[in-house]
């Protein structure tokens, strides 16, 4: 047989096996019209009365949106789908687009305040991922708790690093932001890098592991030397200074707020005020991935040593109870969650590569579903102490 005909069958084979490989990858695709999903949302926080006939704890009228992890609409929104509960809990939308999507519920229950007698409204919230890709109907249930609220949230993340072939990133940055109406206390909060790991129960445990703790100095829940007035922000540095004066296009952070600090690890300490790394055994400044991982933001009453990694290095679990705001990041939506879904239902930063120079910032300050996928925008150029326009 010729050289060239040899060449042309190698070609065609290695073409096909390539479309078979990349089409066993992808998730299967079913059109318009074909497929459903019930959902029953119930109770799990006690708050309502299970019904003896159905047997759970129906929420009615709680506000049902599906939205797509991987499916844009021409908009370049996800696509999404909108419903409100029954008296059952009952949720059924018809004539979904195949995807895996995260379920987001929200909703208020009145609640008799013992002491005065006055009815108040307790927000709920639940979240869960479901995969609607075979035809026919799918089931599921969504179980609402007390939603964990903060008026002090994470307003902006910059990671991926500038663009620079040098490796370069250690002008990341964390910023705060106020949405309330009140002025807020810093004193001995925490703000943790999450471990890049999934566990099995991780919707199931009452904590989120940590790989380190840093913490603003004073008094945790009690202390009043560090305020954050209404509507500002706060910037905390990894490193506070300007880093365009070594890296062309790298930010510029001379005028950060606070700045991540390590005694344990001869770390360059700047003018800006410390927030302190709170874990003696740990030596790394406080540096996050460029494409993936969690921020964590605890009032810093309570967090302890949880297991021990195979190279004896000591994770750290934060209390559910005790957490503020946490935004995971993803370069990419279909990766596995690291964070329960009760925290974070989503992910910012979708699309940021590493070393482009872009930050991920709330749509609006302050604006918080507990699902970062909605709550995030991509900006081209970060944003340090203020909102993008």
């Amino acid at each position: 047989m010729p050289i060239n005909s040899i060449k042309k069958r190698y070609v065609l084979i290695s073409a096909l096996l390539a479309l078979l490989l990349s089409c066993a990858r992808q998730a299967p695709e079913v059109t318009d019209g074909t497929l459903s999903l019930r959902l029953i949302v119930t109770d799990a926080s006690g708050l309502v009365e299970p019904d003896s006939v159905l047997g759970y704890a129906p929420v009615a009228g709680a506000s049902v949106e599906l939205v797509s992890r991987n499916l844009m609409a021409s908009d370049g929104e996800n696509i999404h789908y909108q419903a409100k509960s029954d008296s059952s809990g009952l949720v059924l939308f018809e004539d979904i687009i195949g995807s895996q999507y995260t379920v987001n519920v929200s909703g208020e229950q009145s609640v008799l305040d013992p002491v005065s007698g006055s009815w108040d409204r307790t927000s709920l919230r639940g979240n869960i991922l479901v995969d609607i890709y075979q035809p026919g109907q799918s089931a599921d249930t969504v179980k609402m708790e007390i939603s964990r609220t903060s008026d002090l949230v994470i307003n902006e993340i910059y990671y991926a690093g500038p663009v620079n072939k040098s490796f370069y990133f250690f002008d990341q940055y964390v910023e705060l932001y106020n949405a309330g109406e009140d002025t807020v206390y810093l004193d001995g909060m925490i703000i943790c890098r999450g471990r890049q790991f999934r566990r099995a129960d991780i919707d199931e445990v009452d904590f989120i592991q940590a790989v380190y703790v840093y913490q603003f100095p004073g008094e945790p829940l009690t202390g009043r030397e560090y305020p954050l007035a209404p509507k500002e922000f706060s910037v905390i540095a990894q490193d506070a200074f300007d880093h365009s004066k070594y890296i062309s296009g790298a930010v510029d952070l001379s005028g950060a707020d606070w700045e991540f600090f390590n005694p344990y690890a001869g770390d360059w300490d700047g003018p800006a005020p410390n927030v302190v790394n709170a874990i003696p055994g740990n030596g790394t400044d406080f540096m996050i991935n460029v494409v993936h991982n969690a921020i964590i933001l605890a009032d810093g009453s309570d967090y302890y040593n949880g297991e021990v990694s195979e190279n004896d290095y000591q994770y750290i679990h934060i209390p559910l109870s005790t957490v503020l705001d946490v935004v995971e990041y993803s370069r990419n939506p279909e990766k596995q969650k690291e964070v329960p879904l009760s925290v974070d239902a989503g992910f910012a930063g979708v699309g940021i590569g590493k070393y482009t120079g872009k930050s991920t910032e709330r749509r609006e300050p302050g604006f918080d579903t507990n699902n970062s996928s909605l709550d995030f925008v991509n900006l081209n150029t970060p944003t340090p102490g203020w909102q993008h326009q």
